[in-house]
């Protein structure tokens, strides 16, 4: 009977054990996963960009309208390291509007992000093309600034 009640309670521990560990994974993995708020305000900051470019490269002047941007979706996360930086690249689809346009348009998106080197602030990193051999170089857009 001794021999069972040891048996159940290392049985318990190595239970607990598991868990907490897998609890101690899973909570660690959270401190690279980009808030929500921030992951809307990169959409909103692609769009934009896209927007000036295309006027700029069209003469016209650039009205920026920030979009609306909801039932964002993420299919994909994964931490790449690219020159020796660790990038968060996210993949999934998001519903956008302009201010005053009736339409709502559901996009694919992907989204490369750099956590501050403190922890602290984030930045959407977007690729510039190069020549092939070339390093990979980005624009980069400050995020989670606080609005003027």
């Amino acid at each position: 009977m001794h021999s069972l009640s040891v048996r159940i309670r290392t049985a318990a521990l190595n239970i607990l054990c598991v868990l907490l560990l897998g609890f101690a994974s899973t909570s660690c993995s959270f401190n690279y996963e980009p808030p929500r708020s921030l992951v809307i305000e990169a959409l909103q900051a692609q769009i934009a960009v896209t927007q000036s470019s295309i006027s700029e490269s069209l003469g016209l002047n650039p009205s920026i309208k920030v979009p609306e941007v909801s039932r964002v979706r993420v299919d994909h996360q994964e931490t790449l390291k690219v020159d020796g930086q660790s990038f968060i690249h996210l993949e999934g689809s998001f519903d956008w509007q302009l201010p005053q346009d009736p339409v709502r348009v559901d996009s694919s998106f992907e989204l490369f992000l750099l956590k501050g080197q403190r922890g602290e602030g984030w930045t959407l990193a977007r690729p510039v093309a190069g020549e092939a051999g070339d390093l990979q170089r980005w624009l980069l857009y400050p995020l989670g600034l606080p609005q003027a």
